[in-house]
């Protein structure tokens, strides 16, 4: 990655939220939402923009060549974004900083995150229904699958900045690595919401393996308001789907095994309906 035009001081150990901004509506709608967060979890904020320089882009440019062009993107960007800064008077609450980098989205996160300082990723997807066809191909996308940290995709219109129901999603007839669902159950304490942990089979799940987990777990959630619901579904997707509306999940977190989890994603748009088809917030966890 070149053309960093904000550094970030790597020795602040501080953690960070960051939200892409594109200066789209939605990526306002994903700021106002993280800096929620950011004031709850008390995290510094990171407006953070991605310029994709098209092929051939300093061809055209005048004296100065390329580097007149980068000047001319650098500046054009800087505007823009000190413009999204002035909407939202809510970020003077916190604190906050801008970047603005060239290359794909995903990587300069990671740049970012080399010093393990991103505690997660807010951003938004364009497309308030039909969540998985939104998503498959956007910077959301390639984000969750491509960055270690947690991210939160928002469809559009979503607001969770008062939610009271958070749901993490996974295989729990094992106990997770308890860094694995730090972030969630944080996120969940901040927003003094109820946490539930839901495991959704097609087999059965024996009630003592059941209240085993659930023991074990107890101690990563003895500071959580939270709740367990192993069930039995015919069809995992389908099940995880009706409990997450029974529960009134506000924000469901989904454990992502490898990339397994990114291969159901990609094909929920060709198949029948799938829990991320309604207009739900989802946040991936990579384990």
């Amino acid at each position: 990655m070149e053309f960093t035009l904000d550094t970030i001081n790597k020795e602040d150990i501080m953690k960070k939220l960051i939200v892409p901004i594109d200066f789209s509506d939605c990526s306002k709608n994903a700021l106002a939402n993280a800096i929620k967060i950011a004031e709850r979890m008390k995290l510094d904020l990171v407006l953070y923009h991605s310029v994709m320089v098209p092929v051939g882009f300093a061809e055209g440019a005048p004296v100065g060549g390329a580097d007149y062009s980068f000047q001319e993107l650098e500046k054009q960007s800087r505007a823009s974004l000190n413009e999204v800064v002035t909407e939202f008077p809510l970020l003077e609450k916190i604190t906050y900083e801008t970047a603005i980098q060239y290359g794909p989205l995903h990587e300069g996160i990671n740049e970012m995150n080399e010093d393990g300082s991103v505690a997660m990723v807010v951003m938004g997807t364009h497309g308030a229904s039909g969540f998985a066809k939104a998503l498959i191909g956007s910077n959301a996308y390639y984000v969750m699958k491509n960055v270690a940290c947690p991210v939160i995709a928002l469809p559009e219109d979503a607001d969770i900045t008062k939610m009271t129901h958070i749901g993490i999603a996974g295989d729990f007839l094992s106990v997770p690595n308890p860094d694995l669902i730090h972030t969630v159950t944080e996120l969940a304490r901040a927003f003094y919401a109820q946490l539930h942990v839901i495991h959704i089979d097609t087999g059965d799940v024996e009630v003592k393996g059941q209240i085993d987990v659930a023991r074990r777990m107890e101690k990563y959630l003895k500071n959580n308001n939270h709740t367990f619901h192993f069930r039995k579904f015919d069809d995992v997707e389908e099940g995880l789907e009706e409990t997450a509306q029974e529960l009134n999940i506000e924000l469901l977190a989904m454990i992502a095994k490898h990339h397994g989890f990114f291969d159901r994603l990609r094909n929920a748009s060709h198949t029948k309906k799938m829990v991320l088809d309604i207009p739900m917030p989802l946040m991936v966890l990579h384990e």
